[in-house]
């Protein structure tokens, strides 16, 4: 099976491989969005499936891997099949709010997905009324006992991003960032001065590094194709130039949205 342009190996839990010396398993929740690394997501979980993928990490500080699902993919065993790449997710803030579970998730370390474990059972749909996770195990125990409800992934980390972020480059990009907040500040008539979103973005990004470079990515890098090839960048150069054209797309839109109303 292709994902992302990579051959992944679809096991059961009766059939997972050795794993190679840098392969690690996840638990995957598959979502609409990507998280990238330094940024945040509030969290809550109804299914199932994921209460057990919760149940699974949340005792013993384990993180699970946030990844996005592939529409051009068929689903695998009624599950949608991601794309590639993901991050891992360390989870704060945890409690319970009735039948659902709230949580802070906080992307971490990005890793490529090698294969997939397919869940033991198909996700079925039960309008409002959701059975145990206990019930649904005891439906895949005797033929899967080392089945779960969710997809797991055959990940291994990828390396941090190479070379450090120049000076001059970083005041380039805040300074875009910039200009694009004064015009849509402009264009909604807010009551702000250029001091105040300088000193704003400034106080966000104080200085040029790694996180940082996350962080403002975070905040513009908002299509799938953007994300996906953020999380495979392998330099700073790379997720620079990506904000870079991000950017620039985005003031020429608001550009041409504010003309075409004077």
């Amino acid at each position: 099976m292709l994902a992302g342009g990579q051959k992944m190996e679809i096991f059961n839990s009766s059939n997972i491989p050795n794993l190679k010396e840098e392969e690690t398993i996840v638990p995957l929740f598959t979502l609409d969005t990507f998280l990238l690394p330094e940024d945040q997501m509030m969290m809550r979980v109804f299914e199932p499936r994921y209460k057990q993928m919760l149940d699974d990490i949340v005792l013993d500080g384990l993180p699970y891997g946030h990844v996005i699902s592939n529409p051009s993919m068929p689903e695998l065993n009624g599950v949608s099949v991601p794309y590639d790449v993901g991050v891992l997710v360390e989870i704060d803030q945890f409690q319970e709010q009735g039948s659902n579970l709230l949580y802070l998730a906080n992307g971490g370390r990005r890793f490529r997905i090698n294969s997939l474990i397919e869940p033991a059972l198909e996700p079925e749909f039960f309008n409002s009324i959701f059975p145990s996770v206990d019930e649904l195990v005891e439906e895949y125990v005797e033929e899967f006992p080392k089945g779960k409800l969710y997809v797991r992934g055959i990940v291994e980390l990828i390396p941090d991003l190479i070379g450090e972020i120049d000076t001059k480059r970083w005041n380039y990009l805040l300074s875009l960032w910039k200009s694009y907040i004064e015009i849509i500040a402009q264009i909604n008539e807010m009551d702000v001065t250029d001091l105040d979103i300088d000193n704003e973005v400034n106080n966000m990004f104080p200085i040029p590094e790694i996180k940082s470079l996350w962080k403002l990515a975070a905040l513009i890098l908002d299509s799938v194709e953007a994300q996906t090839l953020s999380l495979k960048a392998e330099n700073v150069e790379e997720v620079c130039s990506l904000i870079e054209s991000n950017i620039q797309k985005k003031i020429g839109t608001v550009r041409l949205f504010r003309q075409s109303n004077e």
